[in-house]
């Protein structure tokens, strides 16, 4: 005999509960976990923002510098900037060596007062008195990485502006004091973070612009003495 197939329904689920597991009975409820509230860690306390004092004592406890740069000098007359490169060492508390190696070979050696430069064919002494914008240039440079904030302060206006969004990063604006020299030299703008120094720029009061931009930087550069004797000479590098 054929089931009718109005009884198929009800015979499903017939079959559906004889397989299902019989359901336990309930046990009294318990009452609900209240766990209390994890309180939020304290809010990571912001760097504080670089300021010049900082700045100078730890460029003055450098053992020395050492890096790459690369620099532009435009000229009102040229189309195109002048472009050279080559390497920048420093060793306290007043050496100072660059040599270039592009577009043709040079060295620039400062110690003490004293500075030389050499185009490989030959070497001139250079009196920083009567270049007071190279002097100026020279002197800037010495004393920031020396972190002598005297010797800064006598010769510049100094502004330094902390970046608020990185807080190791700044930017160094010196205004030379002197009337003479400001009519050669607008400013000088150093960039950097920490110790490692990004770039700089000398801008002349004619309107021409020396830009440099350094990579490589090695703050913490000792140097041993035949490196020294190898870097700080005429034809070195």
């Amino acid at each position: 005999m054929r089931t009718p197939a109005a009884l198929l329904p009800a015979l499903l689920a017939l079959a559906a509960a004889a397989h299902a597991q019989p359901r336990r009975p309930r046990g009294p409820r318990r009452p609900p976990v209240v766990t209390a509230p994890v309180p939020a860690p304290p809010p990571t306390p912001a760097a504080a923002p670089m300021t010049l004092d900082v700045l100078l004592r730890r460029f003055a406890a450098i053992p020395g510098l050492r890096a790459r740069f690369r620099e532009e000098k435009r000229v009102a007359l040229l189309a195109a900037p002048l472009v050279s490169e080559g390497t920048i060492h420093y060793a306290p508390p007043g050496r100072l060596a660059r040599h270039t190696t592009s577009p043709a070979p040079a060295t620039v050696l400062i110690e003490g007062a004293q500075l030389r430069f050499s185009d490989g064919r030959q070497t001139t002494a250079i009196d920083m008195g009567a270049q007071p914008v190279v002097r100026q240039f020279v002197d800037s440079f010495l004393a920031l990485v020396a972190g002598d904030g005297e010797a800064l302060g006598r010769s510049y206006e100094m502004s330094l502006a902390p970046d608020p969004a990185r807080p190791e990063a700044w930017a160094l604006t010196l205004r030379p004091r002197a009337p003479a020299v400001q009519r050669a030299l607008r400013d000088i703008v150093l960039r950097g973070t920490g110790v490692a120094l990004e770039s700089m720029l000398l801008r002349e009061a004619s309107g021409d612009e020396t830009s440099t931009t350094f990579r490589e930087v090695d703050a913490a550069h000792r140097y041993a003495p035949e490196e020294a004797a190898r870097v700080f000479r005429i034809g070195g590098g």
